[in-house]
């Protein structure tokens, strides 16, 4: 299930995703936005959500989607770090958030989930 819509993508989204790929990179967005919430959304079901939740959620992913589609070939490198002469290029400390279930997101997104309560470690019964 997309938690976000082209309509939510215009609103909140960075506008970098071509209209013919935005289904799909808010399908993946979704699914990963589930991953970072441990699957909270899922067990609850998104219309059970309040409305702020739902807001933040549609933010997340739209923004999620930006940094997938802006970062992705760099999401799964395994480089750490690369020198010659004076040119130097780090991943390790660029701004990247590795979340629940190894999922790679930006601290923005991070920053719209935490607030909700779904994206936290704590178990809650």
């Amino acid at each position: 299930m997309n938690y976000a819509t082209p309509q939510d993508y215009e609103l909140y989204g960075k506008g970098l995703i071509p209209a013919d790929g935005l289904e799909r990179a808010l399908t993946r967005a979704s699914d990963q936005i589930n991953g970072l919430t441990y699957n909270r959304i899922v067990a609850r079901g998104f219309d059970s959500l309040t409305p702020f939740q739902q807001e933040q959620i549609k933010k997340a992913v739209c923004l999620q989607a930006d940094f997938v589609h802006q970062y992705g070939d760099y999401l799964n490198t395994p480089m750490t770090g690369f020198s010659a002469g004076s040119i130097s290029w780090s991943f390790g400390e660029s701004g990247f958030v590795q979340g629940a279930g190894g999922v790679m997101t930006s601290q923005e997104v991070m920053g719209l989930l935490l607030p909700t309560g779904l994206a936290n470690r704590v178990i809650r019964r």
